[in-house]
């Protein structure tokens, strides 16, 4: 079975509802340039002013029914993005790192990942990328 959704996750709470708008639709384009279906946790039919545990179940929901995560740059400042990695990596999805997110020496933040990493960067998607291109 291929990767055909995939879930974008990232920091919403504390930030502009404009700058969270704005980067799950750069995600999405991201997403569809490849081919595949991005699931918006934006777009999860709840209020935006909704209870937190509430966007958090409906977002696990979504989650649950992809194929794989994509991980925003700020993913780690977010404790319901790391909730949404512990699910993704108990389910054995493949996680999707923004290239963003790789150091210069080629590490990531979530190098403990890197069985199931994957790179997006420059228009394609690399397994294990060494993000030598970032340097």
């Amino acid at each position: 079975m291929g990767i055909k959704t995939i879930y974008i996750s990232g920091k919403i709470s504390g930030l502009p509802i404009s700058e969270v708008i704005h980067k799950f639709q750069v995600a999405c384009a991201k997403i569809k340039r490849f081919g595949l279906e991005p699931k918006n946790p934006l777009d999860n039919g709840l209020p935006w002013d909704a209870a937190w545990e509430d966007q958090m179940g409906k977002d696990i929901s979504i989650l649950l029914r992809c194929d794989a995560i994509y991980l925003l740059p700020d993913y780690l400042e977010s404790e319901g993005a790391q909730i949404e990695l512990a699910v993704a990596r108990q389910r054995q999805m493949p996680i999707f790192i923004d290239a963003k997110n790789i150091r210069a020496d080629g590490f990531s933040a979530a190098a403990e990942i890197n069985s199931n990493m994957h790179c997006v960067c420059f228009g394609s998607i690399r397994r294990g990328c060494s993000a030598e291109h970032g340097r």
